[in-house]
């Protein structure tokens, strides 16, 4: 890394473009989704192309170098650098309207393809080219490595559908290029000059036979069209300019899709089906292999889809993926008479087939997310032939492996001739990098072999350019370096990748390279049963796929919100990663890590979306713990640990206790002391309990169905006893003794969230054997977060007993629907004429089914109930009680009031979770009700 010179630091800032140079931020852009780790000296977020034409001007004066970034979801290292890294994803994000007469749309460098295609959805169209990562993937990033996905037989690659670019070049100088512009001129008419005079070296070595992309510059395609100088640009991975703006061509949305998914015995039998398969002319045909597949198996997101294919009871070792658009009825019947492979399944709907591309799409993550150090490792993994050598290219690349000692998977684009194929490593050691090489070297020369592409979608970067000279010849490399010297005479765009200056090798600059092995300071307290039972092998398990910063719920809420690296969980992780390798000071006490950490909201969506099963939650809370033991907890953390005995004086004392939080000095004494917000309405206390209330209570009913126990978590018993009242009102009717766990204690959710888990593991086995001398009745809870304590964090602790308790543990709308399901007329319920929109818990929606209380309030005859699109509240626990959190919390829960304010004033709003229901009174003036609620107005027909 090269210092930020006070000079060009001035410099920098006086654009007005936001410049980062902390630590922190140098390190979150140092990694992207590759093996690779480069330093940059500053970070630049371009609010508009004037901006980003000032900053790369300073930087080019200057000599140095610019790298160009989008999601940072590369697979090769080019979007990593030394010097200033342009960052188009924060603020390039403008989308203008449709042009309906020639079907262009304008967009923004950062615009992720995902959000392009919800808003072109109404208009009937999209944008082509469907790479995997479309939840994250910005526009300027995939058109700056021709990206493309599964429907490139349909829609080929990005580049096809380039009409224009805002490009700054090297000298900060901004203009449009493409069909139909002007800009620059001068430069490429010097460029065509220099590119046709190799027309035949062109035409021999890359000839337009894949459907996939070649690597390095497209000198055919701008062979062909030499007049659009966006053809070279498309595809030049930022080291021709920076690209801020695009108008890209958008397509009809197919009006039927049909799926069939065939099932083999071996990848190889399955690559020899592509023949037959290409006579079909498909419009996808993706591969899944048994080490892609079966890393879903235990995971709550996938249990339907491999219900739906069967995988448990029907085993196999490859997935094919084939799909149709339109006349769907007349390929998948044709389909299904080849007989090809053991069987078949036809996916019927689209809810079925979007769970089988969902398990497609997370392919990458889930290949990378198997235990152990060593990994599935991306250097070769979008090698690309026809797809008729698919067969023999597998058989060679299943002699590579074999003789380099490494597992691997194939899976990907079958159609296009492109298989993602990774060695599996373990990079700390020596002897794995040592492979790592032989493994690269012998894929070049076998898809050289071939006449393929080593790069075909995914770009060259860090890990291609040194094979570009093998793939290329003599004559074109010297052509490339000639187009790059037109464009960037200097040298500072994104140096040393296609054009090769030595700088870079496939070998080195490793993020998790010899030497980097992790050491904890500290024991955990969790087990980290689900992943490798470590704490740093969970950590590890973060990838960089950026599967958290995609811009819609549930994960990251806080990325959603702000935009902002940190706030991801992939940032937090690197973060983390980053302290336990000493690069702060403080150590686990870092102020870096606690920004990074204290705006988590241990939502848990990481757990269950991201692919790689990271699961930041428990980390943060590890790490608190540690932090705890150097400079113990503060005031607020101890307070707020102990809500439950909180709400036992409070509710003694009230209504007084009452009257005293809501006085203004008492407020501003608690902002003082605790931090909490003076601003925010605190919890009023009960002034009879629950516990109490039902203890005294005479009129009782129920118990033919048996005996349940109810958890009255703190807020039911404390604060919120008509819940209580409303379940045991339901539970009765429907014929169920209704106890209480006498003798509980608070489950520690709340000494969770603050990182007391020593005070919480003592809870947890106090309530453990309690549950369990209780006998085998199910036990029903009101509060998602406390349900989620014992079938998650207990376990974690590893507490005597508790996988014979939490299998019993339920929340209550899945008990109730569970019932309902089995007997219709288990409640009387009346009729409900009114509209409901559903607010999920984070905790339900992480690990449980989230179309339960959909499903449940379909049995309430009248009741219209949807759920809303929605993430985390932002309320978090006492997270949005905290002053230092108001902004954030209110950022986050923007969604959720957006989605409320429309809808009927007499509509229910409904929520599981008590903090959700605070979030939703506070910012909306509206009620929010609990589903046991609802059930109890049902039941009388209120």
């Amino acid at each position: 890394m090269t210092s930020l010179t006070p000079a060009q630091r001035q410099a920098l800032e006086r654009t007005g473009c936001e410049i980062r140079t902390r630590d922190l931020d140098r390190m979150l852009y140092a990694t992207d989704a590759s093996i690779y780790r480069v330093e940059p000296s500053v970070v630049a977020l371009p609010r508009d192309a004037t901006q980003c034409s000032a900053v790369v001007m300073v930087a080019g004066e200057a000599g140095m170098a610019v790298t160009p970034r989008g999601a940072g979801t590369g697979l090769t290292g080019g979007a990593i650098g030394e010097g200033l890294i342009v960052d188009v994803s924060r603020y390039l994000t403008d989308i203008e309207p449709l042009d309906c007469e020639s079907h262009t749309i304008r967009v923004g460098a950062g615009v992720v393809l995902d959000r392009l295609n919800r808003i072109l959805m109404p208009e009937g169209f999209w944008f082509g080219p469907d790479v995997a990562t479309s939840s994250r993937a910005t526009l300027g990033g995939m058109i700056a490595n021709n990206s493309s996905g599964a429907h490139a037989p349909v829609y080929g690659t990005t580049a096809d559908h380039v009409e224009a670019l805002e490009v700054v070049l090297a000298d900060g100088s901004l203009a449009w290029v493409g069909r139909g512009q002007d800009g620059f001129e001068a430069l490429r008419a010097e460029a065509a000059e220099i590119v046709l005079k190799h027309r035949a070296e062109i035409e021999r070595r890359l000839p337009p036979d894949l459907i996939k992309r070649r690597p390095g510059y497209d000198l055919h395609r701008f062979l062909t069209e030499p007049s659009n100088l966006g053809a070279l640009i498309a595809g030049s991975e930022g080291t021709l300019g920076v690209i801020t703006s695009a108008i890209v061509r958008v397509m009809p949305r197919p009006t039927h899709r049909g799926l069939g998914v065939l099932c083999f015995s071996s990848v190889t039998e399955a690559m020899l089906s592509m023949t037959e398969l290409q006579r079909l002319k498909p419009a996808a045909v993706e591969h899944l292999d048994l080490p892609v597949f079966g890393q879903s198996r235990g995971r709550l997101e996938f249990d339907a889809v491999r219900a739906l294919l069967e995988l448990h009871e029907k085993p196999c070792q490859s997935l094919l993926l084939v799909e149709f658009f339109d006349d769907i009825e007349d390929h998948l019947a044709e389909l299904a008479k080849m007989s090809l492979g053991d069987r078949i399944v036809i996916c019927h709907g689209e809810a079925e087939q979007e769970m089988v591309w969902q398990l497609r799409r997370a392919g990458l993550s889930l290949v990378t997310s198997c235990v152990g150090a060593a990994k599935p490792t991306t250097i070769i993994e979008d090698a690309c032939v026809r797809p008729e050598d698919l067969p023999a290219f597998v058989e060679g690349m299943k002699a590579i492996m074999a003789e380099h000692g490494g597992a691997t998977s194939f899976y990907g684009h079958a159609a296009s001739g492109l298989l993602h194929i990774r060695p599996t490593l373990d990079l700390h050691l020596e002897e794995d990098v040592s492979k790592l090489r032989e493994v690269a070297e012998a894929t070049s020369a076998l898809v050289r072999r071939f006449g393929g592409s080593l790069a075909g979608e995914h770009g060259v970067g860090i890990a291609r350019t040194e094979f570009l000279l093998d793939h290329l010849g003599p004559e074109l490399i010297e052509l490339t370096a000639e187009v790059k010297e037109v464009f960037d005479p200097h040298g500072v765009m994104n140096p040393g990748k296609i054009v090769d200056t030595g700088r870079w090798t496939m070998d080195q600059d490793l993020r998790l390279g010899p030497g980097s092995e992790l050491s904890l300071p500290f024991e955990p307290l969790s087990a980290f049963v689900e992943k490798d039972r470590s704490f740093v092998g969970n950590l590890e398990q973060c990838n960089g796929c950026g599967g958290c910063l995609k811009d819609a719920p549930v994960m990251c809420p806080t990325y959603v919100a702000t935009g902002d690296e940190v706030l991801s969980t992939r940032g937090r992780a690197n973060v983390l990663r980053a302290t336990l390798e000493g690069r702060f000071d403080g150590g686990i006490a870092a102020s870096e890590l606690a920004e990074a950490l204290g705006s988590c909201l241990s939502c848990k969506a990481c757990k269950r979306e991201c692919p790689s099963g990271v699961d930041l939650a428990l980390l943060k809370a590890e790490s608190l713990q540690a932090r705890h033991r150097m400079q113990g907890p503060s005031l607020a953390d101890r307070v707020i640990a102990r809500s439950d005995f909180l709400g036992k004086v409070g509710s003694a004392m009230a209504p007084l206790s009452n009257f005293f939080v809501g006085l203004k000095p008492i407020r501003l004494l608690m902002q003082r002391l605790l931090g909490l917000d003076a601003g925010r309405s605190l919890p009023l206390f009960a002034h009879r309990r629950f516990d109490r209330w039902f203890a005294r209570r005479t009129d009782r009913s129920g118990g033919h169905r048996g005996r349940v126990i109810l958890w009255d978590d703190t807020w039911v018993r404390y604060h919120e006893p008509e819940v209580g009242k409303a379940a045991v009102e339901v539970l009765e009717t429907a014929g169920f003794e209704v106890v209480l766990a006498e003798g509980r204690r608070c489950c520690g959710r709340p000494a969770i969230s603050r990182g007391l888990l020593e005070e919480a593991r003592e809870l947890g086995r106090h309530n453990i054997a309690l549950l369990r001398s209780m006998g085998e009745a199910p036990i029903v809870f009101l509060e998602p977060s406390c349900w989620s304590t014992f079938v998650d964090e207990y376990r974690q602790f590893e507490i005597e007993g508790v996988d014979e308790v939490a299998q019993r543990c339920v929340l209550f709308e899945d008990f109730i629907l569970a019932l309902l399901d089995a007997d219709l007329e288990a409640l009387p319920l009346e009729s409900l004429d009114f509209q409901a929109a559903i607010h999920g818990h984070c905790h339900a929606k992480a690990l449980a089914d989230v179309g339960t209380l959909r499903r449940l309030f379909a049995h309430v005859p009248g009741l219209q109930a949807e759920p809303l699109e929605t993430g985390c509240c932002g309320m978090a626990g006492a997270f949005g009680m905290m002053a230092a959190n108001r902004d954030l919390s209110l950022a986050v829960a923007e969604p959720l009031v957006r989605q409320i304010a429309p809808l009927p004033e007499d509509a229910l709003v409904v929520a599981a979770g008590t903090s959700c229901r605070i979030q939703v009174r506070d910012l909306t003036g509206r009620d929010c009700l609990h589903p046991a609620e609802v059930l109890a107005r049902a039941l009388t027909g209120r």
